[in-house]
């Protein structure tokens, strides 16, 4: 077993300083309040897309890049939401898959660096399971913790402290993402649409609404569900026997 180093330890000194700084940034200046609260997420949505606007052709690059850059240590969901309100449901959903998996790849990779050395004697003696785990079956444990919401930044870091390959992470954030974020970025953008034109509760009950809301809810029974159908295929006899 590798024993930790003073740099180790010094690494993770590193990460947990700036990880406060983001937590009192988040709490005690106006700027986490764009986090915080509904009007700060409408002045974040409004900052953004008038930042956008002003990079012409550029404008989706310049927010994927710092959609990015803020989910490194920051929540994803008012970024989403302003994919959703800037670009609509489609495009949005497109531009916030890629930074999320942009995110979640640097994030992937900051966690190996700073947390893997510290991390690395503890998952050894204490859960061997779970870095076994994480090396033998590591897109499967991905994809079904990225299809049941499990909280985004948590698992960008915790996954780079394991020893789970990369391209392993990468196919299963990918392909664990795409449901949720369509539904969520669906969602925001058909209530962007309603919104413009709305005049009674009547017009809330429309395809565009409720179709989401249902597919969000069956996401929730989705990981179940997969995982019963593998099973089921493992108690199939091997092709050609009886």
């Amino acid at each position: 077993m590798r024993k930790r180093t003073r740099w180790d330890y010094l690494k993770l000194a590193a990460f947990l300083l700036v990880l406060a700084a983001i937590t009192y940034g988040m709490l005690f200046t106006p700027t986490g309040a764009l986090f915080r609260t509904a009007k700060g997420r409408r002045a974040l949505v409004g900052g953004l897309d008038a930042l956008v606007q002003s990079a012409g052709p550029l404008g989706p690059v310049v927010f994927v890049l710092i959609y990015t850059l803020g989910i490194l240590l920051l929540p994803a969901t008012p970024f989403a939401i302003a994919g959703a309100v800037i670009f609509g449901k489609f495009h949005g959903m497109l531009y916030n898959l890629a930074a999320d998996t942009l995110g979640a790849s640097i994030s992937f990779y900051l966690g190996r660096y700073f947390l893997h050395g510290i991390a690395r004697g503890f998952l050894e003696t204490r859960m061997p399971w779970l870095d076994r785990k994480a090396t033998e079956e590591g897109f499967s444990v991905i994809f079904y913790l990225r299809i049941f919401w499990f909280p985004f930044i948590v698992l960008n870091y915790a996954a780079g402290a394991t020893r789970i390959r990369f391209r392993d992470y990468l196919l299963g954030t990918v392909l664990g993402l795409i449901p949720p974020v369509f539904i969520f970025t669906y969602f925001v953008g058909a209530m962007r649409d309603i919104l413009a034109t709305y005049r009674r509760p009547a017009d809330l009950l429309t395809f565009d609404l409720i179709i989401p809301v249902l597919l969000l809810a069956l996401s929730f029974f989705l990981p179940t569900l997969l995982k019963r159908l593998r099973k089921g295929r493992e108690l199939l006899p091997p092709t050609g026997e009886q």
